[in-house]
């Protein structure tokens, strides 16, 4: 027995819900705003202007000549001695070793390639060494006086004459304004709002979904089991098969 799967149609029942639109009948409750003017008293505070007299102190100056003694610094120019090293060149005389030459003048003679001879005149150098006495000037440092000027400062008293500021107070008096703050009742009108319930009636659209038998058709898958002949081969025992065989 193998399986069949084939597909069968049926019909079958299916709930849907279709939306409906209805209308239903509210009360509905709005506020209504009412204004109304409506009085009371309120306290404001009013500047007034008020007048004082008020006493102060003034200051004002005064100059007067005081004199007073100073000490200034006096420059003068002062002569003063020093002592100072000074670089002189004294000759000393030296021995020195010079070289002098006190050749000579000779005549000499010579063959040339053609076999003629010639005389011609050669000084015969002879060089000597000789000390001679040489002057020769060598720094000396000495110590010598000298004058020289020099710029100093020496106090000295003096008299100048300046202007001197003294303060003085006067009191004096003035008079002054000022504001004081007073307090006063009035009246005033001023808007009231009020909120006033007011019910009425209003048609609304509202939509439900309603539900609804339908029939449907569908197809599902049917599995059957059939007959099917199939030929294998069923082997034989035979000398080479064990004590397990089961043939």
């Amino acid at each position: 027995m193998v399986p069949q799967v084939s597909y069968k149609t049926m019909t079958v029942p299916t709930t849907v819900c279709r939306p409906e639109s209805r209308q239903q009948n509210v009360t509905v409750c709005r506020m209504v705003p009412e204004t109304q003017m409506v009085s009371f008293n309120a306290t404001v505070c009013v500047p007034e202007r008020r007048t004082q007299v008020v006493n102060y102190t003034a200051c004002r100056l005064t100059y007067e000549t005081v004199n007073r003694q100073i000490t200034v610094d006096v420059p003068y120019t002062e002569t003063r001695q020093g002592t100072r090293s000074v670089c002189k060149p004294v000759a000393v005389q030296e021995t020195q070793t010079v070289c002098r030459d006190v050749g000579q003048w000779e005549t000499r003679c010579f063959t040339d390639c053609c076999g003629c001879t010639h005389s011609c005149q050669v000084w015969a150098a002879k060089v000597v060494t000789e000390q001679v006495p040489v002057t020769v000037y060598k720094p000396q440092f000495v110590e010598e006086a000298f004058q020289y000027q020099v710029v100093v400062c020496r106090p000295e008293q003096r008299t100048i004459s300046e202007q001197v500021a003294k303060p003085v107070y006067e009191t004096k008096s003035r008079e002054v304004s000022y504001f004081v703050p007073v307090e006063k009742q009035i009246q005033r009108q001023v808007p009231r709002t009020t909120f006033k319930p007011v019910t009425e009636q209003k048609t609304v659209n509202y939509t439900v979904m309603v539900p609804q038998q339908v029939d449907r058709q569908v197809t599902v898958p049917v599995c059957t089991m059939v007959p099917k002949q199939v030929t294998y081969q069923v082997p034989t025992c035979g000398p080479s098969c064990g004590p397990g065989c089961g043939w």
